[in-house]
């Protein structure tokens, strides 16, 4: 090993000699490089290789190239170039060559190489190692589509390209992007007969060389047999960039595609999003908006009266919904509002409209300044048939008799006291109880109701009884007239602790209403910390940490060490480990936190 890394710095001597004589790097400077690179060379001749230290090694040559180049251009020196820029190519392309022998079934390891030749513009480089790369890859589709768009795109070598796609649909005839692949390339071929007969003035039609290339992409769409909605989804795109040449295939593909994937919801939605671009495979000449959308809209009354699915009803609100989301002229704007509202009555109608689509529809209609109560009814009595563990439902059917009925609390309650019963168990009702807070603080001529309302809540089970805990004590605090808040809401806090299951947030929320007083009450202040440690000492140390630091800071700092002792004794092993590291910064804040 000694001996190839001595070989290899003797080889370099030269470099370094036309460095320091172009004086494009100091001494320090040159030593540093000598240094770094006995450092790589020592790391990738070690008996157990990794590919990491290759790719370490390549990456600092490039960056040793870069940084030539800007030397270079700092000082206007062009001198030996053979010397330096080409020895360090040399050196890169021996650690590629080496780590793609040594790691050949690293598939990163060549197209990491390929990106390097593509970089450096060394296109014969990389053609002649895509041979390899196939031999230990062909396994992989990707691995020939970076072959042919090598050769098409980078060597400009249509024969390779053609010969790579012919053998990667022998080994993997499933694969579609290498069928899509060829045919993209032909028609680029193509495209360019086209453009050099218009530009020699001659005509296209009776063309030989044109009219193979093109019977040529015929056949191989021919032979494709595995055509799927992916396939014919990426065809067309690939296809509507080389109209009006693709116009044929693209319209035997239209029409292959709705003889055998009729069944399918998506093969539909492509369709009409088709005939809404305006593609001329469907269309004999492009139309106006209006008419495009038309076409569109027949298209999916088509599919709905083959496939009435809640998809199908779906796909057809999307492409509505993303239509209404650009801006048009009025009368477009109005067909396409109009458009919409018609997919949405229809599926509600058939009862197959999704519970995300029906409740997009329902905000929709709640958006309205005017809305129709009639049909907002309809959608909420459907939705809730439909969907009876739909809360969002329930939410907006109240949201709707706050903001557009004069309801009285009265009625208010029984659509709430409706939606409570009706929903299972397993559901959450807490969207509820928010929207009756929101309606009772919006109407202070209800003295009292915010108040019953927070400890009906408080008496419910424990989901919406402790969310409702601590913004009760903030109530308490924020509403009073007096100035003996604070003992109200010390004597209804007592009172949770003693009455109910309560949580951390709870007492924080004491702790921080105590922290707000002037002066503060160190032993009201306590109970809080005192009430979280007994209640989640066990598994949170944060509890006991902040009980510390209020003992430090506003109560008796003798205390810390026993809280310290009551930690130790309750946290498991993980928790209290997180505890020391910051019990030691509370109790000397002058440590370094690294």
């Amino acid at each position: 090993m000694s001996e190839l890394i001595e070989l290899r710095r003797e080889q370099a001597i030269r470099e370094y000699e036309c460095m320091k004589h172009l004086k494009l790097f100091t001494d320090e400077e040159i030593q540093s490089i000598k240094n770094k690179r006995h450092y790589h060379e020592y790391k990738i001749e070690r008996r157990t290789k990794h590919l990491a230290d290759f790719i370490n090694y390549i990456a600092y040559e490039c960056d040793m190239f870069q940084l030539l180049l800007q030397r270079r251009q700092k000082l206007h020196i062009h001198a030996e170039w053979v010397s330096l820029e080409k020895s360090i190519h040399s050196r890169i392309r021996v650690l590629y060559k080496r780590a793609m022998h040594r790691f050949a079934s690293e598939y990163r390891v060549w197209t990491h190489f390929l990106q390097y030749c593509k970089m450096r513009r060394f296109f014969n480089e990389g053609s002649r190692v895509l041979d390899q790369m196939l031999g230990y890859h062909g396994d992989k589709p990707k691995a020939w589509l970076r072959a042919i768009d090598w050769e098409y795109h980078q060597a400009q070598n249509l024969a390779r390209a053609k010969h790579f796609t012919l053998r990667g649909l022998q080994r993997h005839p499933e694969c579609y992007q290498l069928c899509i692949h060829f045919i993209v390339i032909q028609l680029a071929e193509g495209q360019k007969m086209v453009t050099k007969l218009l530009e020699d003035g001659k005509p296209t039609e009776n063309n030989l060389e044109l009219n193979k290339t093109l019977k040529t992409i015929q056949l191989v769409y021919k032979n494709f047999e595995h055509k799927d909605m992916p396939f014919f989804a990426l065809l067309l795109k690939e296809l509507k960039k080389y109209e009006p040449l693709s116009n044929e295939l693209a319209k035997e593909a239209v029409t292959e595609m709705r003889d055998i994937l009729a069944d399918k919801e998506e093969m539909w939605n492509l369709l009409a999003n088709l005939a809404l671009e305006g593609n001329e495979s469907l269309m004999e000449e492009t139309t106006k908006s209006t008419e495009r959308l038309a076409q569109c809209l027949e298209i999916y009354q088509e599919a709905l009266e083959r496939l009435p699915t809640k998809k199908m009803h779906s796909l057809c609100i999307d492409t509505m919904l993303q239509l209404n989301s650009t801006e048009e002229p009025a009368k477009d704007q109005k067909d396409k509002r109009k458009a919409l509202a018609n997919a949405f009555k229809q599926a509600l109608a058939a009862d197959l409209l999704e519970e995300e689509k029906l409740l997009q529809y329902l905000k929709l209609l709640l958006h309205n300044t005017n809305p129709k109560e009639e049909l907002i009814m309809n959608v909420i009595n459907k939705g809730l048939e439909q969907y009876p563990a739909c809360v969002d439902i329930w939410t907006s059917y109240l949201r709707y008799l706050m903001l557009h009925k004069d309801i009285d609390a009265d009625e208010l309650e029984s659509v709430f006291q409706k939606a409570i019963k009706g929903l299972p168990d397993t559901v959450s009702r807490l969207p509820l109880w928010k929207m009756l807070f929101q309606y009772y603080n919006n109407r202070p001529d209800l003295p009292g109701k915010v108040k019953q309302l927070f400890q009906r809540a408080i008496d419910q089970q424990p989901e919406i009884s402790n969310y409702y805990q601590p913004l009760y004590l903030e109530y308490i605090m924020e509403t009073g007239k007096s100035t003996n808040n604070i003992a109200k809401v010390r004597c209804e806090y007592q009172r949770l602790v003693k009455n109910y299951t309560t949580t951390l947030e709870l007492h924080r929320k004491m702790a921080s209403l105590e922290a707000m007083q002037t002066p503060s009450d160190a032993n009201e202040w306590r109970k809080c910390h005192e009430n979280a440690a007994q209640f989640f000492g066990k598994k949170d140390p944060t509890t006991w940490l902040q009980y510390i630091q209020f003992e430090r800071d506003h109560g008796k700092p003798q205390l810390m060490q026993s809280l310290y002792e009551r930690a130790k004794a309750v946290l498991d092993e993980e928790s209290f480990a997180s505890f020391l590291t910051e019990y030691e910064l509370i109790r000397n804040p002058y440590l370094v936190r690294y």
